[in-house]
């Protein structure tokens, strides 16, 4: 087996941060219909919250991104905004721009493994791919607001 590199990705507040219109667009590109849709953005923009300051809330105000902690629909929302970033790893490793690694007798290709907000890589050790791997994740920050920690 070729020495390969083990990356371990940290999402700063990573429900905080994930940008709605990107959320609606993957799950148009996953086939959701567009009445589940609506009924998602409904849900999304229709909270409000307020903020504790000295113990006394102030104005209600509406969120602009972002998921809610305890919203029994958080997980799976933050799940299909993953989905993106896992798409754009299989189509670099598609046109070998990203060059994952095969485990086991029967050369399994592995790239990633996501869990929640856990997201792990495995490549070959190459300048190339953490170059590849570096650019992917920079996209996907931009595109889904989800902000890699890279000092972690």
């Amino acid at each position: 087996m070729s020495k390969l590199f083990i990356l371990k990705v940290d999402f700063e507040k990573a429900y905080h941060s994930v940008r709605w219109e990107y959320m609606y667009d993957m799950l148009d590109r996953m086939g959701f219909h567009n009445t589940w849709i609506k009924w998602i953005k409904g849900c999304m923009e229709s909270a409000t919250m307020s903020v504790l300051v000295n113990w006394s809330p102030t104005e209600e105000f509406r969120p602009t991104r972002g998921l809610r902690l305890g919203d029994s629909l958080a997980p799976f929302l933050f799940t299909v905004v993953a989905e993106g970033l896992a798409g754009l790893v299989r189509q670099a490793i598609k046109i070998n721009l990203l060059l994952g690694v095969k485990i086991g007798s029967k050369e399994v290709d592995v790239s990633f493994l996501q869990y929640a907000d856990d997201t792990f890589f495995f490549c070959e050790d190459s300048w190339s791919n953490v170059v590849s791997m570096k650019a992917i994740l920079r996209g996907f920050e931009i595109a889904s607001g989800l902000k890699i920690n890279f000092h972690k």
